[in-house]
C-alpha cells in the first residue's frame, strides 16, 4: 500500500481517526485563540489600568501627606503659642511668629488671633488688631484645623488654620499661615506617577499640574469622550466597551486619545477639603508594547495547542492502527473472497470485537454459500414450473380461442334468426296465402303478390341491418346510454309509440363489457315489441340498483304472453337467456296475456362509482 493510500481516510480507518484529531486539534487551537484574544487583552488591560489606578492613589497620598504635614505643623505653633494668646506680652507673641517662620520658610504669612477674630500677633505687623471674622478660615479654624485655597489678584496660595487651646481645653484663638504656591509647584513635581502622567484639578475644574499644554485649561468630564479610539486600542482586542469601567478614552494633547484614570481620594483627607483631584493619563500609543506582547503570548499558546494536537493525532494514529490490524486482516480476507482465491473469512484469534466481527462475517458467508446452492436448485425448479406453464396457457389460450369462435356462432346465429329467420317466416307465410288465394280468390292474387313482395323487401333491409350491425358497435363509439336513446329514438320513428327514456346522468358512456351485450339483448326486446307487442307505450329505464350493480327494465303496454309456455321452433328468449347467461347478466322477464310486458337485467360494474 503506498503512502497515499496509507492516509487516505476513505482507505483507512486508522487515517479517518488521525485526520479527525488534526482538525479536532486545529480547531481547538483556533477556539483558544480567539478566546485568548479577547481573554489575555482584556486581563492586560485590567491590570495595566490597576497600575494606572494605583499611581493615582500613590499620588494622591503623597500630596496629602505633604499638605497635612503642613496642617499639622500650624496645629504644632497652635499648640506652642496657646498660652500666649491670652498673655498680655505683644513682643513675646511677635517674636515665637517669627520665629516659626524661619524655621518654616514656605509660610509666607502667620498671624495669631484671639476668639473674637481679632489679630493679636501676625509676621506683618500691619494687619494687627484687625477683626477676621468674616473669613472662612477663621470660623473653620476654631473648631479643627483647616485648609483652603486662596487667591488674589495674579497669585494662588493655601490658607492654614488651627484652634488654640488653652490648659483647660477652651478654644481661645485661631493660629493662620498662607502657604506659597511655589512649595506646591515644588512637591507636586517631585511626585512621580508610574505609568503615566498626572494631573492637578482644583475645584473651580481648572489643569494645575500635568502637561504643558493643559496647564491653565479646564478639565472637561464628558464631551470628547465618544471621539473614535486609537487603532493601538483595537490591537489589544477592545473597541472601548471591554475597558475596566473606571478607566476612559479621551482625546487631550494634540487630538491624540489617552487613557484617564481618577483615583478615589480619602474622605477626610486634604485634597478632598481643598476640591482637589488627582488624574493620571497615559497615551493609547504606549501600550502598542503591550498589544505586541499579547499578541506573543496568544500565538505561543496557539503553537503549544497545535503541537499537542499534532502529538495526539500520531498517537491516536499509531494507536487506531495497531487496533484496527486485525480488521485489516479480515477485510484482506474478504477480499480474497471476492477475488475468488480463497472460500472462508480468517478469523483473528481472541475474544474481543474484531474476532466476533470475523466470525459473525464467517458464518455469513457460509449461509449465503448454503443459500446460494438452494437458490440454484429453486431455479431448476422453477424454469421447469414455467415450462409446464408455458404449455398449459398454450393449452388454454386454444381453448379459449375455441370458446371465442363458439360464442361467435352463437351470437351470430342469434342475429340471423333475428333477422332471415323472422324475414323467411314470413315470406312463407305469404307463399301458403299466395296458393289459399290461387285457388279459392283468383281476384285478389294481385294484392298478396304485392304484400308478398313487401314482405320479402322487409327481410332484404332486415338482412342489410343485421349485417352493419355485425360490422358495427354503437356502445364502443358513443357509449351505452348514448347508444340506448338512439336505439329507441329510431323505434319512435319508425312505429309512433310514445316513448318514456329515464337514464341516469352519469351512466351513457359505459362501454366496457357486459354493456355491449346488454345493448344487443336490449335491441332484440325492442324488435320483439315492435312486431309482435302492439304496444302504445314504451319505458326504459337504466339505473343504479345496488353499489356496483347496474339495471335496465324495459316495460311495454301491449298484448302481453305467457312467459312460462314453451314455444317449439322459437330460440328468441332462449337466445336471450343463453346471451345473460354467459355474460353474468340476470335476466328477469314478467309478462302475461294482455298485460303488457316487464324486462329487467342486472349485471355487476365493479367500476361505476355513483356521482352523488
Amino acid at each position: 500500500m503506498s503512502l497515499l493510500q496509507r492516509i487516505d481516510p476513505r482507505r483507512s480507518l486508522a487515517a479517518a481517526i488521525g485526520w479527525l484529531m488534526i482538525a479536532l486539534a486545529i480547531c481547538l487551537a483556533l477556539a483558544a485563540n480567539l478566546w485568548l484574544r479577547s481573554f489575555v487583552r482584556s486581563t492586560l488591560l485590567e491590570v495595566h489600568s490597576q497600575r494606572l489606578e494605583t499611581a493615582g492613589e500613590h499620588v494622591s497620598a503623597e500630596l496629602d501627606t505633604a499638605m497635612l504635614l503642613r496642617l499639622q505643623s500650624v496645629s504644632v505653633v497652635a499648640s506652642i503659642l496657646s498660652q500666649d494668646v491670652q498673655g498680655d506680652d505683644a513682643a513675646w507673641r511677635q517674636r515665637s511668629l517669627e520665629a516659626v517662620h524661619r524655621g518654616v520658610p514656605d509660610l509666607i504669612w502667620l498671624a495669631l488671633t484671639d476668639a473674637d477674630g481679632f489679630i493679636v500677633a501676625a509676621t506683618d505687623p500691619k494687619v494687627v488688631g484687625e477683626n477676621v471674622n468674616q473669613h472662612a478660615w477663621i470660623s473653620q479654624g476654631l473648631a479643627d484645623a483647616w485648609i483652603e485655597e486662596g487667591r488674589s489678584p495674579g497669585e494662588h496660595f493655601l490658607k492654614l488654620s488651627a484652634p488654640v487651646s488653652n490648659a483647660d481645653g477652651a478654644i481661645v484663638g485661631v493660629v493662620a499661615a498662607q502657604l506659597s504656591w511655589q512649595w506646591v509647584d515644588h512637591t507636586v513635581s517631585g511626585i512621580k506617577a508610574l505609568p503615566g502622567e498626572w494631573l492637578l484639578i482644583d475645584r473651580d475644574g481648572m489643569v494645575r499640574h500635568g502637561p504643558a499644554a493643559l496647564l491653565g485649561t479646564r478639565w472637561r468630564e464628558r464631551g470628547d469622550l465618544a471621539a473614535p479610539f486609537d487603532p493601538t486600542v483595537a490591537g489589544l482586542g477592545t473597541d472601548g466597551a471591554d475597558l475596566p469601567a473606571r478607566i476612559r478614552v479621551r482625546r487631550l494633547v494634540d487630538n491624540k486619545p489617552f487613557l484617564v484614570a481618577a483615583p478615589r481620594t480619602e474622605r477626610d483627607g486634604t485634597l478632598r477639603r481643598l476640591g482637589w483631584r488627582v488624574v493620571v493619563v497615559e497615551p493609547v500609543a504606549s501600550l502598542a508594547s503591550l498589544a505586541s506582547f499579547a499578541t506573543a503570548i496568544e500565538w505561543r499558546i496557539t503553537l503549544v495547542l497545535s503541537m499537542l494536537g499534532l502529538c495526539a493525532a500520531v498517537v491516536g494514529v499509531a494507536m487506531t492502527h495497531r487496533l484496527t490490524h486485525r480488521v485489516s486482516v479480515i477485510a484482506s480476507s474478504a477480499d480474497a473472497v471476492l477475488a475468488g482465491s480463497a472460500s472462508r473469512i480468517e478469523v483473528p484469534e481472541g475474544a474481543d470485537e474484531a474476532a466476533r466481527l470475523g466470525t459473525a462475517l464467517d458464518r455469513l458467508l457460509d449461509t449465503l454459500q448454503r443459500e446460494r446452492d438452494e437458490l440454484r436448485l429453486l431455479n431448476a425448479e422453477l424454469d421447469e414450473r414455467v415450462r409446464q406453464r408455458t404449455v398449459e396457457i398454450s393449452r388454454l389460450a386454444q381453448e379459449s380461442r375455441e370458446s371465442a369462435v363458439m360464442r361467435e356462432r352463437l351470437r351470430m346465429a342469434r342475429d340471423l334468426h333475428d333477422t332471415l329467420a323472422h324475414s323467411m317466416m314470413a315470406m312463407l307465410t305469404e307463399i301458403r296465402v299466395l296458393k289459399h288465394i290461387a285457388t279459392t280468390q283468383p281476384q285478389e292474387l294481385p294484392d298478396e303478390l304485392m304484400r308478398a313482395e313487401q314482405a320479402a323487401r322487409e327481410g332484404l333491409d332486415e338482412a342489410r341491418r343485421a349485417i352493419d350491425q355485425l360490422r358495427s358497435n354503437p356502445v364502443r363509439d358513443i357509449g351505452l346510454g348514448a347508444a340506448l336513446v338512439e336505439l329507441a329514438r329510431g323505434m319512435n320513428e319508425r312505429t309512433g309509440i310514445v316513448l318514456d327514456c329515464e337514464l341516469a346522468p352519469d351512466l351513457p358512456a359505459l362501454v366496457a363489457e357486459p354493456a355491449e351485450t346488454v345493448y344487443r339483448m336490449c335491441e332484440e326486446l325492442l324488435r320483439n315489441v315492435e312486431r309482435h307487442a302492439g304496444a302504445r307505450h314504451l319505458g326504459l329505464r337504466l339505473q343504479p340498483a345496488d353499489p356496483g350493480v347496474l339495471q335496465l327494465e324495459i316495460v311495454d303496454d301491449g298484448v302481453g304472453f305467457d312467459s312460462q309456455a314453451i314455444a317449439p321452433g322459437h330460440y328468441g328468449l332462449v337466445g336471450l337467456r343463453e346471451q345473460a347467461e354467459a355474460m353474468g347478466v340476470r335476466l328477469a322477464i314478467d309478462s302475461r296475456p294482455g298485460q303488457g310486458t316487464r324486462v329487467t337485467l342486472r349485471w355487476a360494474a365493479p367500476g361505476y362509482a355513483p356521482i352523488v
